[in-house]
């Protein structure tokens, strides 16, 4: 998060780290002794794995400076891109107040202003006043104002920090992401959802995808229909069987006829249209239910000698996906009426 810092300075739990592990002879932003043994020294190691995904801890945390009370001229990352003691290791050995903030060394005067430094010996050899000269020239267009320091998280538009998100920026490191990706639905149980993630693939056991496997089967023609090679597309999208019921979808949800030529694009069926966040995600969780529920009369048909019938299988839809729905989503006002009707969610 966004954090005040004071706060963090100040923090009961900042202050036992930096009392134990603090080395005056070895400054570090994140302080660790090797010999103190305990939980801290383990998560600073974990800043080891973080360089190995390109992430280093002094460049995405920074300081946005107000009034400069806060902020620690020399140890925090607030004016480049890193820490000063680090950027100009000469100066801050002759710095005598290590620990000063940037109002300390900044000072804010009628004319403009001014450096007020404090070094340990009034005589700078060559690299000294290097340092010097540099430091300066990138600290003169600062200006103090009033209110309090932020520290900003690199990775978040609102500077915000988020564990779920910085795992999710961790583990997509190097990771090449499909162009088309699965898009999952908590408003259906899972097992629903693995059929079309199956189909997708086509990772269904159609007698199609039998005969590949060398499986003997009695034809390779589909069970709904029994004209064309029973494949998850066909069954999904192309039967007649299916097409109907997907033209009562349409009417019922109030969406344009459905034209799809494969199972990806009926799984991206819910984007296209206008409505709410709450309705698209309905549309999506029904096109599911729509899927788990011809794949249930393609097997009945095959195994129980089930003749597929487009009534019984929409009114199953309709309420299996009355009742996932108005449970899983907590719509408790979700009424069958206005559920038949598809006014809902705006």
């Amino acid at each position: 998060m966004v954090v005040e810092v004071q706060d963090g300075k100040k923090g009961l739990w900042r202050r036992i780290v930096w009392a134990i592990h603090h080395n005056s002879r070895a400054w570090s932003d994140i302080p660790a002794k090797i010999s103190v043994p305990g939980p801290w020294k383990n998560i600073v190691n974990i800043r080891l794995n973080m360089d190995n995904v390109d992430v280093d801890l002094n460049r995405v945390v920074s300081t946005e400076i107000t009034n400069g009370l806060t902020t620690e001229f020399w140890l925090d990352n607030w004016a480049s891109s890193g820490p000063l003691y680090k950027l100009f290791p000469n100066l801050f050995k002759l710095e005598i107040e290590k620990e000063c903030s940037v109002a300390d060394r900044l000072v804010m005067g009628s004319c403009g202003m001014s450096f007020n430094w404090r070094w340990s010996r009034p005589d700078f050899n060559f690299s000294e006043q290097t340092e010097l000269q540099q430091l300066e020239n990138d600290l003169e267009a600062t200006n103090l104002t009033s209110g309090c320091d932020k520290r900003s998280w690199k990775y978040d538009n609102a500077g915000e920090f988020r564990v779920s998100s910085f795992k999710k920026f961790i583990s997509m490191h190097n990771r090449i992401r499909p162009s088309r990706v699965f898009e999952w639905n908590n408003w259906v149980p899972k097992k629903v959802a693995i059929v079309a993630w199956r189909a997708v693939m086509e990772r269904l056991p159609t007698k199609c995808a039998l005969s590949n496997r060398n499986i003997v089967i009695q034809d390779r023609f589909c069970s709904l229909c029994g004209n064309y090679e029973e494949t998850s597309d066909h069954i999904f999208v192309a039967c007649h069987f299916a097409q109907v019921i997907w033209q009562y979808i349409a009417d019922w949800c109030k969406i344009p006829p459905i034209i799809v030529f494969d199972i990806k694009d009926l799984l991206e069926l819910h984007g296209l249209g206008p409505g709410s966040r709450k309705k698209k995600k309905v549309i999506h969780a029904i096109v599911l239910v729509v899927i788990w529920c011809i794949w249930k009369i393609r097997n009945d048909s095959v195994f129980g000698q089930a003749i597929p019938n487009t009534t019984k299988v929409l009114d199953e839809v309709r309420s299996m996906a009355y009742l996932w729905i108005k449970n899983r989503s907590r719509e408790a006002e979700l009424t069958w009426e206005n559920w038949c009707r598809f006014n809902l969610f705006g």
